[in-house]
Order: C-alpha cells, then sequence, then structure tokens
C-alpha cells in the first residue's frame, strides 16, 4: 500500500510541475543594456578621422576600422535636440603624424551571487582601456568590495571575431591582489573613511596582443565564486541575467553628459562615475532600475535617492571650466 501511495505521490507531483516552466528565460532586451555600439569609420586615403562625442574624443583612425562608442540615444542625453552627438572630422595625415587608437573608461560592478541582495557593490572596479592597432593596455583601480567571498576576476577579449576569444585573467583573489589583502567590506558602509587603494594609482595595468586591427572594446567580464560558479556582467549572452531577468554586474562608460569634475591636473573627468549604493541597499531603493532594464536610460543614474556611497564627495573648486576637484574620490587616478 505505502509503494502505490508513493507511486500516486510522484505522479501528482510531476503532474504539478509539468504546468510550470522550471526556468523561464528573461526578457530583457540587452541591446538596451550593453556599454558600446559598434561603428564603422571610413578614412579617405591620406587623412585622419577624429571621432568625438561633443568635445571628447573618443577615437583617432588612421585607417578604415570599426570603433567602439558608447551606447546611447540621443533622446536620453541631455542634449535630446542635437541627432547625434558623434562627429567626424577628417584632417590631413601628413607623416603619418596621426596614429589609431581609443581612449574609454568604464565603471564594472558585480553582485556575487545568481540570488543576490542587488546592491551591485560586491566588487566595484574602475577600468581604462587604450586601444591601438596592435594591443590594448588595460588598467584597472579598485573601489569598492562588499564581500566576503574570494573572488576570481577577469574578462574574455575578443579581437574582431566573436568566436575567437582570448580569457585574461586580472586577480585569482581579488582582495588579496587588488585590495592590499584588507579585511572586511571596503568602500560600502556610509560614515566610515574611504579606503584609496594604492593611492589612488592603478593597481593592475598590462600591455596586452591584439589579433586585429579594429579599435572596438569588445570585452567580457566576469568573476568566479563559490569554487568555479561564473557570473558575467552585461553581455551579448543572456548567461548575464538570472531568472528573474537582473544582471550579475553592470557596466557603465558615460553616465553623464557633461563634466563636473576633474582630476588634480585640471583635467576634465567624471562622466562615468557611478554612485552606487550602501551595503545590503537595493539598487531599486535609490534608482528607478525597472525603467533602466526596459529603457537602458543610463540618466536616472545621475540622481540617486538617499542609500547611496558617497564615492566622491564635495570637492574644491578648480577654477577652470566651473569644475569641482575631489581629493577624496575613490574614481582619480594617477596617469603617472
Amino acid at each position: 500500500m505505502k509503494k502505490v501511495v508513493y507511486i500516486l505521490s510522484c505522479i501528482s507531483l510531476f503532474l504539478s510541475c509539468s504546468d510550470k516552466d522550471v526556468y523561464k528565460a528573461p526578457e530583457t532586451d540587452l541591446n538596451l543594456l550593453k556599454p558600446y555600439e559598434d561603428m564603422e569609420v571610413v578614412v579617405p586615403e591620406g587623412y585622419a578621422s577624429i571621432v568625438k562625442l561633443y568635445d571628447d574624443t573618443l577615437a583617432i583612425c588612421s585607417y578604415s576600422t570599426t570603433i567602439s562608442i558608447p551606447t546611447f540615444r540621443a533622446s536620453r542625453l541631455g542634449r535630446a535636440s542635437e541627432n547625434s552627438p558623434i562627429t567626424i572630422e577628417n584632417v590631413k595625415n601628413e607623416n603619418n603624424y596621426y596614429q589609431g587608437v581609443l581612449n574609454t573608461w568604464q565603471v564594472v560592478a558585480f553582485e556575487d551571487s545568481r540570488e543576490g541582495d542587488y546592491d551591485y557593490n560586491d566588487l566595484i572596479i574602475h577600468v581604462n582601456w587604450s586601444i591601438r592597432e596592435n594591443n590594448y593596455t588595460i588598467s584597472v583601480q579598485p573601489v569598492a568590495l562588499g564581500s566576503s567571498k574570494k573572488i576570481k576576476l577577469g574578462f574574455e577579449k575578443m579581437d574582431g571575431n566573436i568566436s575567437s576569444v582570448n580569457e585574461v585573467i586580472v586577480a585569482e583573489d581579488c582582495r588579496k591582489e587588488l585590495f592590499e589583502g584588507r579585511e572586511g567590506f571596503i568602500n560600502t558602509f556610509s560614515g566610515k573613511g574611504k579606503v584609496i587603494i594604492n593611492n589612488g594609482k592603478y593597481k593592475y595595468q598590462k600591455e596586452l596582443a591584439k589579433q586585429s586591427d579594429d579599435l572596438r572594446c569588445a570585452v567580457n567580464w566576469f568573476i568566479e565564486v563559490d569554487g568555479g560558479t561564473r557570473l558575467y556582467a552585461i553581455t551579448n549572452n543572456p548567461i548575464c541575467l538570472n531568472q528573474e531577468g537582473r544582471p550579475y554586474g553592470l557596466i557603465f562608460t558615460r553616465i553623464y553628459d557633461e563634466y563636473t569634475y576633474c582630476n588634480e591636473k585640471g583635467e576634465r573627468c567624471g562622466v562615468d562615475w557611478f554612485l552606487y549604493p550602501q551595503e545590503l541597499v537595493n539598487i531599486s531603493d535609490i534608482y528607478d532600475f525597472d525603467d533602466y532594464m526596459k529603457t537602458g536610460d543610463i540618466s536616472i543614474f545621475r540622481t540617486p535617492k538617499e542609500g547611496f556611497y558617497d564615492a566622491i564627495g564635495k570637492g574644491e573648486p578648480m577654477g577652470k571650466e566651473g569644475l569641482i576637484y575631489c581629493p577624496n574620490s575613490l574614481y582619480n587616478v594617477n596617469l603617472q
């Protein structure tokens, strides 16, 4: 009798589960969230093309190529009346004075589990890419560590062909290698003093060879936790989302469309700075994150509600174009 009851209960369980999807693929449109899109630049013979976003030089192309530009929609940025903030100027390239280069910044912010608390401060890094015809130079500055787990950090680099992937490991143990082995949570609790890692200089810097001559920032950032579980930040692949459609990691390359801040040299900076949530504060409590997921509108990250960590600081006027220098900003980087 017990055997019959057991079989019937199994059948009942199977029937009840058959009406439910065990896994429902997220409906999130990843194209709205990707930090970059590709743009073809055709360079006339004997010239170089200078590509600008507003007044910023994004790339200098000495040959026809594909470059990465920040994903944007003119209607989403502050200067919505413009058809496109991207301009291209062709200039004579006598004696090969201009060399092909693309410079870009990223903020990468991770959750450390498949079902996280969505404060996106378990690991935050500030990244600079200098991309040329023959090589990449990547520089990483650690910003925050809100996880007690051992975190491995790396990225997949794709040269021209998405099927040609080269994996690079930045750190086997982020706490030990990037955050100087400091204990506890770092730069996530409001009221605690900021920890400036490596005196604001890059903690990791490496030059990498390229297999193609394009100027694309084609990388997939990932972390590994819990003995090998890999979690990707926003990529072309839906594996970067959990079943709720939330990303495991965010990548920002241009939150603001105007400069407010500068570095100690007075040079403009800060369009990619991210005021991230404090420890255990859900990102949806300080930003309209659901709207961001539906629209890709990064302008929501300009005006946080209470609950964010002040990673920048009030700063002091520099007397140049009304810019403010923040000596204790976690994002300041000394290039020398």
